[in-house]
């Protein structure tokens, strides 16, 4: 069993209106997450303070899939860009998988739950867009089963979710969970009769990771696609199926990477 009461702190000179984890129009966002330590970190225990990521990312997380499935659009939208906008903005303090030391010499709070709580969360959803929700949650329940009532470790996620999508996650983890530095990339597009040419090329080491792009024909109707970045430039050709009015990279703020 596990019990939360979560409140707003009163001492004086403490405010969480500019935190890292505070989103305004998700109010509950805290009960949320603390509800969900049921299954990750109190279940699913961690092996030490490296792995901490696996309490607080993915409750992080799990908060945030309670928007999507049950919170108007905009809240979940805004969880994601908040996610993304302080993770960027305090990767460089270090890699995930420093846990709990992050921000800890400087005394900063906010680069800790940038990262380990917000930075966690966005692998999670890159993670869940490069193998697919079918794969997906289907390794998170293996995982659950596998390791309740233990101390899981990175290595043992990572088992589970290559069993479950059947592909080579080592070179994702590599870059989100045990580094530090972010994606950098240049996207555009070309149109060559009834097909369309998506392009990213990486401007610095090539990474692993995903990216949403958003078609809009003339009719209305929108299409969603999945470029999956692992080389200096990569490249997914579409069949248009109507007119096109305008593609859209990372508008949904699904990826840490920093297009140009």
């Amino acid at each position: 069993a596990y019990f939360a009461v979560v409140d707003q702190p009163q001492q004086a000179g403490i405010t969480w209106r500019n935190d890292p984890v505070n989103f305004d129009n998700y109010p509950f966002f805290f009960l949320a997450h603390e509800i969900a330590h049921q299954w990750w970190g109190q279940a699913v225990g961690w092996k030490n303070y490296h792995e901490q990521w696996l309490s607080e990312g993915f409750a992080q997380y799990f908060a945030a899939i309670y928007a999507e499935k049950n919170l108007s659009p905009g809240v979940f939208a805004n969880v994601l860009r908040q996610m993304r906008s302080t993770a960027r903005r305090e990767s460089s303090q270090g890699p995930v998988y420093l846990g709990y030391r992050l921000g800890h010499i400087k005394g900063d709070s906010k680069a800790y739950r940038s990262v380990l709580y917000n930075k966690s969360a966005m692998v999670l959803h890159m993670l869940r867009n490069m193998i697919g929700d079918e794969a997906f949650f289907r390794g998170l329940r293996a995982f659950y089963a596998e390791r309740k009532y233990t101390k899981a470790g990175t290595d043992d996620l990572i088992a589970t979710m290559e069993e479950a999508s059947g592909r080579d996650l080592s070179q994702f983890f590599d870059t989100w969970i045990f580094g530090s530095q972010l994606p950098d990339a240049r996207f555009s597009h070309r149109v060559d009769g009834n097909k369309l040419v998506l392009r990213l090329e990486q401007t610095g080491t090539p990474m692993e990771f995903p990216v949403t792009v958003r078609l809009t024909y003339r009719s209305g109707r929108t299409d969603r696609i999945i470029m999956i970045a692992r080389d200096r430039v990569t490249e997914l050709v579409v069949d248009l199926v109507e007119p096109l009015r305008s593609v859209g990279a990372n508008e949904d703020n699904g990826s840490l990477v920093r297009l140009r």
